[in-house]
């Protein structure tokens, strides 16, 4: 077999560009149904490229049908009838875009399909050598635990944290610290433990399509604080606390989920004064703090952890798969939130907590972030003039992290246009997702390590622009 000439084209990772190269080869007949294809390592070797991004290139050729393999013998171009069976399951347009959709079906996406309106950074952007070395380390250890862990999380990852958190300014010891599966999982044991269904609650509007769809599923009275570039709209978030009471407000306020906005300074020490005149819970939710430029205070800092619940998670800058987050919290809290914890999922996965534990030792940690804040950074930047040379509006021009919020220069129905995007094989997402209880909104979120591709703005230049 010749080789394909691997060249990634603009806004492709090597391993999409192997995916598509190989694809071609199989629908063009060039590589025929039955024929065994080279081995990871020759395959490698002949396109001067590393075997891991080999390896995560066939096993997305697997899931799609191209390819199938025989152990100890080796990968088989698939026939082509039972390719087209394999991949129909997966087509962006099969999946519908209503009030959950992302919560339910983005998930279920194709590989070769534009994943603009993702949540997620493309698995070729981490450090896969440092993951697949973190591995290697805790399987040399005789102890792998195959009993259930600790009811808060991993001693020794919780110890790594509190020195963590200690570097931001937020000084809390390990017995304050719960390990949970992800930030989505803690702001659902928040939720669940410290409140009771049918408390007003507010979040940020916009906000976090998870969150919304959890409180809602708990039988909260949701209410969303409009947000601004400088985070939520003080004026608005005094009145709602007066006219409400509500007993807690779940709030974003770092490179913001859908907006890419960030608190300033002074909204921060407005919101935590606020907090305490009525008395109100902030739960905090940071998972993309580390992508900000400088030192930036949390609010659970600038509170010192007294009114304020913090949770952070490592799915945006170590890996989703690994599901670790935590909670830092007020010392009467712990208890009910480690009760609701057992009740709810019992412990969490000590060999995933093992491997962040790995992957935040050496300075490996620090090193990763640098790089993807690097990487977001420059896609921020073209993604936001990509936008702006079609005449789209910017919610604001954040500096870093994976979101960025636009609309059309005309009115348009933002769901229909995501549900024409799916027949191209690209995912949006129209902002009623992220609006309480599915609010119509002219914006959409764009993730911008996903969304700087020709082929996007050539749809939306055909399809969302006036005339």
């Amino acid at each position: 077999m010749a080789n394909l000439g691997i060249t990634p084209q603009p806004g492709q990772t090597l391993v999409e560009s192997i995916v598509a190269a190989v694809s071609r080869a199989i629908e063009s007949g060039q590589w025929r149904p039955g024929v065994r294809i080279p081995s990871i390592r020759r395959f490698a070797s002949e396109n001067s490229v590393s075997p891991f991004t080999v390896v995560e290139a066939y096993d997305r050729l697997l899931s799609q049908g191209y390819l199938f393999s025989r152990p100890g013998s080796g990968f088989y171009v698939q026939s082509r009838s039972r390719k087209q069976d394999a991949r129909a399951s997966a087509q962006l347009e099969d999946l519908p875009v209503d009030d959950h959709w992302l919560l339910r079906n983005v998930y279920e996406h194709s590989d070769r399909g534009i994943q603009a309106g993702c949540g997620w950074l493309p698995p070729a952007w981490y450090d896969i050598e440092s993951h697949q070395k973190a591995l290697r380390t805790v399987a040399r250890h005789g102890d792998m635990n195959l009993r259930y862990g600790d009811p808060k999380g991993y001693p020794a990852l919780r110890r790594q944290l509190s020195h963590h958190l200690a570097e931001k300014g937020l000084p809390v010891d390990d017995g304050r610290i719960l390990l949970t599966q992800g930030a989505s999982k803690a702001l659902d044991m928040v939720a669940c433990a410290l409140l009771k269904p049918g408390d007003t609650v507010l979040v940020d509007d916009p906000g976090y399509c998870n969150l919304l769809s959890c409180l809602a599923f708990r039988g909260f009275n949701i209410i969303g604080v409009p947000w601004t570039e400088q985070g939520p709209d003080i004026a608005q978030l005094s009145a709602l606390l007066r006219q409400h009471s509500p007993r807690a407000f779940f709030t974003n306020p770092w490179l913001q989920n859908p907006t890419g906005a960030s608190y300033s300074v002074s909204t921060a020490h407005q919101v935590l004064k606020l907090a305490e005149t009525h008395e109100l819970l902030l739960v905090e939710d940071n998972v993309s703090g580390d992508f900000t430029q400088g030192r930036q205070p949390t609010l659970a800092a600038l509170d010192g952890l007294q009114r304020v619940i913090y949770i952070d998670s490592f799915s945006k800058t170590l890996s989703p798969g690994l599901r670790v987050g935590f909670i830092a919290c007020p010392d009467d809290m712990v208890e009910r939130l480690l009760r609701y914890k057992m009740m709810s999922g019992l412990t969490t996965p000590e060999l995933n907590e093992r491997m962040v534990l790995e992957l935040l030792g050496e300075g490996r940690y620090r090193k990763q972030v640098e790089r993807l804040r690097s990487r977001l950074a420059e896609a921020q930047y073209s993604v936001a003039q990509a936008l702006q040379g079609l005449g789209w509006q910017l919610f604001t021009r954040p500096d870093n992290g994976l979101f960025l919020s636009a609309r059309a220069p005309q009115e348009l129905d933002t769901r229909k246009l995501a549900e024409t995007a799916l027949k191209h094989d690209i995912l949006l997402a129209p902002g009623r997702l992220f609006r309480p209880y599915g609010d119509d909104s002219q914006w959409m979120r764009f993730n911008v390590a996903f969304a700087n591709n020709d082929r996007l703005w050539e749809f939306l230049a055909r399809e969302a622009s006036p005339g």
